[in-house]
């Protein structure tokens, strides 16, 4: 290559792309050009790296005492945590010819000291890294944030009182016309009251129901004409610190806009689609409301925003798609004597493109719920009509298995515990992901509780349980160049963390279903410490990431969405994320290998 070949490639590299003109001439000046056979040993415990190689061809291998090994290939760069460490646990060696670009350890110590860009890369933790490398990767479009307007947004209609009105009155008024705040009109003046005034006054105040609501509102009103920028408004809220904002045109009071609104707006216009649900009266309305999901989550994606939050935004859409459902076709009666779960990777909150349906109902045991079955199949049938196809291991409201009386599911639970088959674990791994959309949620609570009780007494349950986390391996050498070119992020990703956290989340009776939610439990018990906590949030996310732009490829192609993810369609940058991330996982597998004893389940 010529110096200006070698100066492109080194700048096509992450962290080199972040040194000064000057720094890269001092690379390009000391950097030498290494060959080595197949089966050359480049170093180990004796054999310490007096260079760091950057591998333009080739494959190399590094192995520890404990059986793992992780893979190098193109643009990848080895020695530099050996140098750095001043420790060597590896054994580094060639298995396919190499050629490599080397440069030499002081240098490198040199550039660590003098270019902090350079440092972060290779001194701070993992998390710390994934969040620096996404943040290059991703290119966020702010135009829309910033030209959008008041009423580009959903105004929410004025409820106006006079300040005389007792407050009990003024109060189930609100709840009436399902109002957000009460505007009151008194002396010439108008105030607000919010919720929190309410809690304040009235439940931690004692405040009689029966005083006038004039002298519980607040009469520093904060407002914004109808033709402002949303952008400001945002800035309006959190310089108050307040959650609302009263809309004026004209210098009249239009309405209210929302925090929740606003956010939701600038995530992609959600809300509208949110009040569209609402608003439906039949299952044909619904079906306009859901043909768009798919563009909702693009927009998303294309806008920088994680992974997790698209999918907690699509989740709540979902849920209030399954509860209007449930309105529509489940009798009223029904309401308070049932539950309405959903469960697998929607009741994490976790599923972003829609894969099947996953669903059951708690039904309460003195209740008879006549007509269940054709019920059960107009609801299934709905759903598939609304774009979420038929479980293929027909965990939905349709089988009875699914559908049944409270004290039956918890006998359900006992088979499953006293015979841990692998048939009854993933049943019970469904189950454990259970959230209530519809109906009483007490019911699930209740089939919780007996849940964790029960679990709690067969620990030998919940190693087999966690022993799901075996079934796959973690691609790490994939991502080396060695091996085949696609790799299933789903069974050798996100399920072994999911499941692991899952698996800890059950054993410690944790009753939030999200993985997130739950590392953050787990972290606050100490179970797990805080770096590693973050660690596993970032590389969750990271995966997630890589999962869904790969999805959202294959449906532009108009192929069928899946897990498996062409790693030469990768950049370097991303390869580097990926491998930081998997490493995680495979130390969250490790972690569940010793804590659950799973060397010693049969």
């Amino acid at each position: 290559m010529s110096i200006v070949e070698q100066k492109s490639f080194l700048i096509s590299i992450h962290p080199f792309d972040s040194l000064s003109d000057n720094e890269l001439e001092r690379v390009l000046s000391a950097m030498d050009i290494a060959y080595y056979p197949k089966d050359t040993i480049l170093f180990n415990e004796d054999k310490k790296p007096d260079n760091i190689s950057i591998i333009i061809k080739g494959s190399v291998e590094a192995s520890d005492k404990e059986g793992n090994v992780e893979y190098f290939g193109a643009l990848d760069t080895i020695g530099a945590c050996e140098i750095l460490q001043h420790s060597n646990e590896r054994i580094y060696r060639v298995i396919e010819e190499l050629l490599c670009y080397e440069i030499p350890k002081t240098l490198f110590l040199e550039l660590i000291k003098t270019n902090d860009a350079f440092k972060t890369f290779y001194l701070e933790d993992i998390a710390t890294r994934l969040q620096a490398l996404r943040k290059q990767s991703q290119q966020t479009e702010f135009t829309e944030f910033l030209t959008a307007r008041i009423g580009d947004i959903f105004i929410h209609s004025p409820y106006i009182v006079e300040g005389t009105t007792p407050i009990v009155k003024a109060v189930a008024g609100m709840e009436a016309v399902k109002a957000t705040a009460i505007l009151v009109k008194h002396q010439q003046h108008i105030g607000i009251v919010t919720d929190s005034d309410l809690r304040h006054h009235i439940i931690l105040g004692g405040v009689s129901l029966q005083e006038p609501i004039a002298n519980i509102a607040t009469y520093k009103l904060i407002t914004i004409e109808r033709d402002d920028f949303l952008f400001n408004a945002l800035l309006m809220m959190t310089r108050h610190s307040i959650k609302r904002l009263v809309v004026t045109h004209n210098k009249n009071i239009c309405g209210t806009i929302e925090q929740i609104d606003l956010l939701s707006y600038f995530s992609n216009h959600a809300y509208l689609l949110s009040v569209q649900i609402e608003k439906a009266s039949s299952i044909e309305e619904l079906k306009s409301t859901t043909d768009g999901m798919v563009n909702i989550v693009r927009t998303l994606h294309h806008k920088g925003i994680k992974a997790r939050y698209i999918a907690r935004i699509i989740s709540e859409l979902n849920a209030k798609v399954f509860a209007k459902v449930f309105e529509l076709i489940i009798p009223q009666e029904w309401h308070s004597n049932v539950a309405l779960m959903v469960m697998g990777s929607e009741g994490r909150e976790e599923q972003i493109i829609r894969t099947d349906q996953d669903n059951g109902l708690i039904i309460k045991d003195d209740f008879y719920a006549d007509g269940l079955e054709g019920k059960m199949t107009q609801f299934s049938k709905a759903l598939q009509s609304l774009g979420f196809p038929e479980c293929p291991g027909n965990v939905m409201v349709s089988n009875p298995e699914w559908s049944q009386p409270l004290q039956d599911f918890k006998k359900a639970i006992d088979n499953w515990v006293d015979i841990p088959e692998s048939d009854a674990m993933m049943k019970l791994a469904i189950l454990v992901d259970a959230k209530c959309v519809a109906g009483n949620t007490k019911l699930l609570k209740d089939l919780r509780h007996y849940l964790f009780n029960k679990i709690s007494n067969h620990p030998t349950a919940l190693a087999i349980f966690a022993q799901a986390v075996e079934r796959f391996d973690i691609p790490l050498g994939l991502l080396g160049g060695f091996g085949n070119d696609q790799i299933d992020l789903k069974k050798g990703g996100s399920f072994i963390l999911m499941h692991g956290i899952r698996a800890l989340a059950l054993e410690q009776k944790i009753e939030v279903t999200s993985t997130v939610e739950r590392i953050k439990e787990l972290n606050e018990i100490g179970l797990i410490d805080r770096k590693f906590a973050t660690e596993l949030i970032e590389s969750f996310d990271v995966i997630l990431t890589f999962i869904l732009q790969n999805k959202l490829s294959q449906i532009a192609q108009g192929k069928k969405p899946d897990n498996r993810v062409d790693i030469r369609n990768l950049s370097k940058l991303e390869r580097d994320m990926l491998k930081d991330a998997l490493k995680v996982v495979r130390e969250l597998k490790k972690f569940i290998t010793y804590h659950f004893k799973l060397n010693m389940v049969g």
